[in-house]
């Protein structure tokens, strides 16, 4: 293998593209040398460096520069700078010396093209090395065209005897430095120098990636140690949360079959309870059905045409009476007419005004039977009229009730709630003290619950208070009018038991006090309408009934045991609103009755006076007048006793009207009201048939009027006769008048009879009435006990539904879940749930998401692991290659170093005509510098920071990684570096410092020699070596390289004639003015053929 072509473009000087070609291998011709010459500064060692740069190297100071940018064309004052350089070396590879096995490191992705690469490079006779580089620092490396890592080149080259630090290329200056470096630094040359870079970069190579995996083991042991307890706790808590699963399994279970229990029992007895409701419900409705059937009846009743027939044969019977009583005016007067003809003839009988007097009061009487039956028609109506009004009342009043008992429902609400909070808090309370500890957040939850439940129920609260609000206070008020009624129906009670009982009369104490005690009682009520807690009404009631109580028992005797019976009958009347109400109506019928009566009375009573002053008024005119004499004494008594009775009915009126004022409630003053309207209207028709008996006894004072007036003048003529038929006819149509009146009141007294036949059956439809009333009443008793029992079964099972939902437990599994079998002790499946609650309070709370945190660390843990046994494997596979490499290249190179050694010995006495020199390996026990290193202060701390696991691995790691520092520091072995040893002759020299510059520059051209020989490089680049060496000296050196070029390709950069004459090809390279390097190139073998 040799260079066949160099390709320069931009690189320092060379500007352009420069192509410097170099002589062939004929068959059995020497490879021959090349000279590069030209004058100082035209860019010849920038040749040198452009193979070198090619080459791989990465020292910008051997180079010759600072920075990337200065290798780059740079410009001048008539050329501008370029933005890349390149180098191409053009290798000839025909012995097939260039092969490269391309291998990726661990993590590193292989090229598409390396397998391409391989059999390119294994068949290839050509090959090209490139290198380019860019202004703005990118670069590359190309091998036949294709990118390849700088690793691909160097092992390449390697395997070729060529290296970044190799004596391929030897710079100017440079060959003194093989004998000025360091031991260590001498190494790396004789390592190029025995053919063993290949396998040191293997080997550098595999400690890399020893040291790699020594680090990543130490950092996945690290996080082993940390995941590890981590782990294992997991672990504990995965295990937990598996018993915790199967505890709550089993809890839920057992809750399912408890509550599911419970829910059917409660169920089970609401469902029954409710068709309960609907029985009850269903016989209400039935049962006001037929209530309202007999009302409906009753109105039916008393309605009935029989009243209207009655008060239809009223007017036509007053309308025949009228004409009766114009007619007997009529037979009054002829009477009178004749009866004063009869005077004026002196025939007047005195036993005629007798039989007159008689008619008279028969007339009288029959005007006042009529009179009176009429007026017992009109208590009928009046009762009829207040039954009416009765029902009307009894009617609001169950509306009442029913407004009560939805308060009644309302505050059994309130008390269930705040029982159910009692409740709750004696729970909290048990398990406190059975626990001994309080968990925090569940109170929190379990208040806030409360509190949610809470403001719940004051909303149905103000929604029912707003619904409501009216009502309860109208309620309040009718119930409060009510207790007023009734105390002053109580205290006319009281009055009454007063009178009864005179020797009691000190005992009981005034109106006053009892006034005192119902203001007390009222304003009390009132501050119970006005307060809003539950509690407080229930206290305020409690009081109100303990001292009301005590104080009505202090204004009665205990002596009289009937008058005390009588009190608490007051009081329990006052209790039971009921039977209160009762009472009211059925005094207020009485009262009305009595106020009917009395009216009745009065009007009757004043009629009958009237017609017995008319009465009285005629017969004394006719006295007077028949000078016949009377006992009046009786009619004035019957006066007397008449306007008496007047009075006291006067007075009476007087009382009811007064007592009729003091009732407060409106509804009793609208039925007194319409009650004294139908008196009123009684009392006119009463009046009119007093006008009409005035007009009559007016007739009859006229009619006698006449007769006294004819009897006093004489003036009449008595025709009997005629007066006589005047009569006959008017008597006849008197008796017809009588018929139809006989008529009328026969049918009068079958409507009566009619009538006394539906008051028998308005009577009985009443008692049926009131029997069914309460029967009805009972009913609704029972269906109020079953609502109030359906309202307790809904209320346990809200709190059994607050339970499920406090358990997370679905309400609609429960429901859905089959009824149990029928559960052994009633206390069996509470404790098992409270023993397994107990349980998983010791187990604690256990975030779900353990086990999935558990699941990612042991995966990860598990991957940390497998990591941890191919980086163990990795590690012992890699110690296993280091082992191997360090054999071959140890045996490598002692044989190559025993070779170099003679030929170095050999060279140098060539060079000195004489002298010793030989080079010698300096082992590790003879450089102990760095030996017993003590560890700084840092790294104590750091150790001091580590637990004790962590410090056992990382000194395990450590000291295998000083180690690979070891390993890495002295290649292999015991070797530490090259010692060169000589001694030109006749001189005693200790070392190769105490040389003169052109001893150690013959020195160092011998060892070169001798690496060449020894293992020849194909090709050597020496820029200058020449440049000390004297004329005879020179001679010497190009004898040598002639000698050598058989093994080697020689390109010589110099200024000596001697080394020109050896070359077989001359390039001369000249500085243009622009400031760019140009290449002429002579060839010395055909100058010497056509010469």
């Amino acid at each position: 293998m040799y260079l066949e072509k160099l390709e320069i473009n931009g690189f320092k000087s060379f500007a352009s593209k420069n192509r410097l070609i170099f002589s062939g291998i004929l068959s059995n011709e020497k490879r021959g040398l090349t000279a590069i010459v030209g004058p100082n500064g035209s860019g010849k060692s920038n040749v040198a460096d452009s193979i070198r740069w090619a080459l791989g190297e990465q020292s910008l100071k051997t180079l010759r520069g600072k920075k990337s940018e200065d290798i780059i064309f740079s410009g001048s004052d008539k050329k501008g700078r370029l933005g890349s350089a390149e180098v191409s070396l053009h290798l000839n590879n025909s012995d097939k010396n260039f092969t490269l096995n391309i291998n990726r490191n661990l993590g590193e992705e292989k090229s598409e093209n390396d397998d391409n690469l391989n059999k390119i490079l294994a068949t290839c006779d050509h090959i090209i090395i490139t290198r380019r580089i860019f202004r703005n620092g990118e670069s590359e490396y190309l091998l036949n065209d294709n990118r390849v890592r700088l690793t691909d080149i160097q092992m390449l080259l390697a395997k070729a005897n060529f290296g970044q630090k190799t004596y391929s290329v030897i710079g100017q200056g440079m060959v003194e430095n093989f004998l000025t470096v360091s031991a260590a630094e001498r190494k790396d040359f004789f390592d190029e120098a025995t053919g063993v870079k290949q396998f040191q970069i293997k080997r550098d190579s595999s400690l890399n990636k020893l040291e790699s995996s020594y680090e990543n083991l130490r950092q996945v042991d690290m996080l082993l140690l940390e995941i590890r307890p981590r782990l294992k706790s997991l672990t504990r808590q995965v295990e937990k949360l598996k018993k915790r699963e199967e505890i709550e399994k089993d809890l839920n279970s057992n809750q399912i079959n408890y509550y599911s229990h419970l829910w059917h029992d409660i169920n089970g007895k609401l469902r029954k309870a409710n068709q309960e409701l609907l029985v009850l419900e269903k016989d209400k409705q039935e049962k006001e059905k037929r209530l309202e059937k007999f009302n409906e009846e009753l109105i039916k009743i008393q309605t009935t045409d029989s009243f209207k027939e009655i008060n239809e044969l009223e007017p036509r019977l007053r309308e025949k009476e009228s004409q009766k009583n114009q007619a007997l005016k009529e037979i009054s007067k002829l009477q009178a007419e004749m009866e004063a003809k009869l005077e004026a003839q002196g025939q007047f009988d005195l036993s005629w005004l007798s039989s007159k007097k008689s008619e008279l009061e028969s007339q009288l009487e029959n005007i006042a039977f009529e009179i009176n039956s009429l007026e017992k028609l009109n208590p009928e109506k009046e009762e009829l009229l207040a039954r009416a009004e009765l029902e009307e009342i009894t009617k609001k009043l169950q509306a009442n009730s029913q407004l009560k008992y939805k308060k009644q429902e309302f505050e059994r609400e309130k008390n269930l709630t705040e029982n159910k909070i009692s409740r709750l808090e004696t729970i909290i309370a048990a398990n406190l003290e059975a626990k001994g500890e309080i968990d925090l957040d569940w109170l929190k939850n379990k208040a806030q619950e409360l509190r949610t439940e809470k403001e719940e129920l004051t909303n149905r609260l103000a929604v029912f208070k707003a619904e409501t609000e009216n009502n309860k206070k109208e309620s309040l008020r009718n119930e409060i009018a009510q207790v007023e009624k009734e105390l002053n129906n109580l205290q006319g009670s009281l009055n009454d038991i007063s009178e009864r009982l005179k020797e009691n009369k000190e005992k009981l104490k005034g109106r006053e006090e009892i006034e005192k005690l119902v203001d007390d009682f009222l304003n009390r009520l009132d501050q119970i309408n006005r307060e809003d807690s539950l509690e407080k009404i229930k206290t305020l009631i409690a009081e109100a009934k303990k001292d009301f109580g005590t104080k009505i028992k202090n204004l009665i005797s205990g002596e009289d045991e009937k008058s005390l019976e009588k009190i608490k009958l007051i009081q329990e009347k006052i209790i039971s609103l009921s039977e209160t109400k009762q009472k009211l109506n059925t005094d207020l019928a009485e009262e009305n009755y009595r106020l009917n009566s009395l009216s009745e009375k009065i009007s009757f009573n004043q009629e009958k006076f009237q017609a017995k002053e008319r009465e009285l008024n005629d017969l004394k005119i006719k006295i007077e007048k028949a000078e016949i004499k009377f006992d009046f004494a009786g009619t004035e008594n019957e006066k007397r006793e008449l306007e008496k009775e007047i009075k006291n009915i006067e007075l009476a009126i007087k009382k009811i009207e007064k007592n009729d004022e003091e009732l407060s409630l409106s509804k009793k003053r609208q039925i007194t009201e319409k009650v004294l309207q139908e008196i009123l209207i009684k009392k006119s028709s009463l009046q009119e048939r007093r006008r009409l008996l005035g007009e009559k006894n007016e007739g009859l004072k006229v009619e006698l009027g006449g007769i006294v007036a004819k009897i006093s003048k004489g003036s009449l003529k008595f025709d009997a006769e005629q007066i006589k038929s005047e009569e006959a006819s008017i008597n006849l149509r008197v008796k017809t008048l009588n018929e139809d009146i006989s008529q009328l009141r026969q049918e009068l007294d079958i409507l009566k009879e009619k009538q006394e036949k539906e008051k028998t059956t308005m009577f009985e439809l009443q008692k049926n009435t009131q029997a069914k009333q309460q029967e009805l009443n009972l009913t609704i008793n029972d269906l109020n006990k079953i609502q109030m029992e359906a309202a307790r079964q809904e209320t346990k099972l809200e709190d059994l539904e607050a339970s499920i939902r406090n358990e997370n437990l679905s309400i609609l599994e429960i429901e859905n879940h089959p009824r149990p079998e029928e559960i052994s002790g009633t206390d069996f499946l509470p404790k098992k749930i409270n023993s397994l609650k107990n349980q998983l309070d010791q187990i604690g709370g256990i975030d779900p998401e353990v086990e999935k945190e558990y699941e990612e660390t042991k995966q990860r843990y598990d991957f940390l692991k497998s990591q941890t046994d191919d980086l163990d494997k990795t590690i012992i596979s890699l110690e296993e290659i280091i082992a191997e490499l360090d054999k071959t290249i140890k045996k490598k190179f002692d044989a190559e170093f025993k070779i170099i050694s003679e030929k170095f010995s050999e060279y140098f006495k060539i060079l000195f005509n004489g002298g010793e020199a030989k080079i010698s390996k300096l082992t590790v026990e003879d450089n102990k510098d760095e030996k017993n290193k003590v560890a700084s202060e840092e790294e104590v701390q750091a150790l001091a920071s580590l637990s004790e696991e962590e410090n056992r691995v990382k000194n395990e790691i450590d000291k295998k990684l000083k180690k690979i520092k070891q390993l890495r520091k002295h290649g292999g072995g015991e070797l530490e570096g090259i010692e060169v040893q000589a001694v030109p002759p006749g001189k005693k020299i200790q070392t190769v410092t105490m040389l003169s510059g052109g001893e150690r520059a013959l020195t160092a051209i011998a060892l070169i020699s001798a690496i060449i020989s020894a293992n020849p490089s194909p090709f050597v680049v020496l820029d200058e070596v020449d440049a000390a060496l004297d004329e005879a000296n020179s001679e010497r050196l190009a004898r040598i390289l002639d000698d050598l070029s058989d093994k080697t390709q020689f390109i010589v950069i110099t200024h000596n004639r001697a080394s020109m004459k050896k070359a077989s090809i001359l390039y001369g390279v000249t500085m243009q003015a622009d400031g760019v390097s140009q290449l002429l190139s002579v060839k010395l073998d055909d100058l010497e053929k056509i010469e």
